[in-house]
């Protein structure tokens, strides 16, 4: 029989009857007994908790936290750390070259700070790195970044080239799900799920595919996205990232391919949507999003029978009608990866 913790409730009802079991007459309305039995319920009311909450702790799907850590270190797993954005800017001068010191200080719009890692080059070009961990670091390019401390000779906004590859700290769902694939499907030294594998150990990476022989024999290439980050289609420095990764660890004789997928958003109309009110709408657009999160993939169609299903699953939702897409909506190829577009109220 499986456990089932005990409420306050029950364990107030438990105590009062063991104590008055005890006693020669009926306690009285106000008796003392009766604060000790909900003291003593309390803590133990606590207790049970925390067996439940080691409980949960013995298994792969239900672990957390540093109970999770643990158990990915046993299969060579390790949680993915936050990482800094890093990139390049052109820093203009108003006559002849500049010494630029390294640690320079620079600050976007939205006050991220990073400083400049390396020397000027002839071009006006410099490395700069993210003072903090996270995506809040990353930037479009030709985006303005603006000296902190003015330097003489030194135009005050610099101009970004490319900046980005910051991510966050791996969640427990990511960490956990990678752990269960781990244990689901051994290593082989290079099958595809090994390189699936292999990619999502990259900070950042949160969904990854592989199609072998994709650009001839003895070729593999892997595409992946960054749910986590801003845009989700990775930039330069995320694709050297995995492929530098995974180049350590492939088979000598694989060629390897890291691209990004292309993506296709899949509009979708709603109609008689009830009750149609904002937080339904919500609702329905976050079970969309999920869904094309979990079945989406590169080349892989998303059914029309399981839209209509996200939708009817969302919270508060009682009726509605798909005018559009009226059939599974396909990508075309393997490179393409379908995503939520517009949706589309009537």
């Amino acid at each position: 029989m499986s456990f089932e913790r005990p409420t306050l409730k029950e364990i107030v009802e438990r105590l009062d009857g063991d104590t008055q079991s005890r006693l020669s007459v009926p306690q009285m309305r106000r008796s003392n007994a009766k604060v000790f039995d909900r003291v003593l319920a309390g803590a133990v009311h606590s207790l049970y908790g925390y067996i439940e909450y080691l409980n949960r702790q013995q298994f792969f799907d239900t672990a957390e936290s540093d109970y999770l850590d643990r158990w990915a270190s046993i299969y060579g797993l390790t949680r993915k750390q936050a990482t800094k954005a890093s990139g390049q800017v052109i820093i203009k001068f108003s006559g002849e070259l500049v010494n630029v010191p390294e640690g320079t200080i620079l600050q976007s719009d939205d006050g991220i700070q990073y400083k400049t890692v390396g020397p000027v080059d002839s071009s006006g070009i410099t490395e700069i790195e993210a003072l903090v961990d996270g995506t809040s670091g990353n930037q479009l390019e030709e985006d303005v970044l603006t000296l902190v401390s003015p330097i003489v000779g030194v135009y005050s906004e610099a101009t970004i080239i490319k900046l980005g590859g910051g991510s966050e700290a791996e969640s427990d769902d990511s960490l956990r799900g990678r752990l269960l694939s781990r244990v689901r499907e051994t290593p082989h030294g290079g099958t595809s799920s090994d390189y699936v594998q292999w990619a999502l150990e990259v900070p950042g990476v949160t969904r990854a595919w592989c199609f072998p022989k994709e650009s001839g024999e003895g070729s593999v290439t892997v595409r992946f996205v960054c749910d986590g980050m801003d845009e989700i289609i990775p930039d330069k420095a995320m694709l050297d990232k995995v492929f530098e990764h995974i180049d350590k660890l492939r088979p000598v004789t694989a060629h390897l391919y890291v691209s990004p997928p292309e993506i296709r958003p899949v509009n979708i109309t709603i109609a008689g949507l009830l009750p149609d009110d904002a937080d339904v709408r919500a609702a329905v657009k976050q079970e969309l999003k999920d869904l094309f999160a979990r079945e989406g993939a590169p080349g892989q169609r998303i059914y029309l029978s399981h839209i209509r299903a996200a939708i009817s699953a969302a919270l508060g939702e009682e009726d509605h009608s798909v005018v559009s897409p009226t059939s599974d909506p396909i990508p075309d190829g393997n490179s393409q990866l379908l995503t939520l577009g517009e949706i589309t109220w009537q």
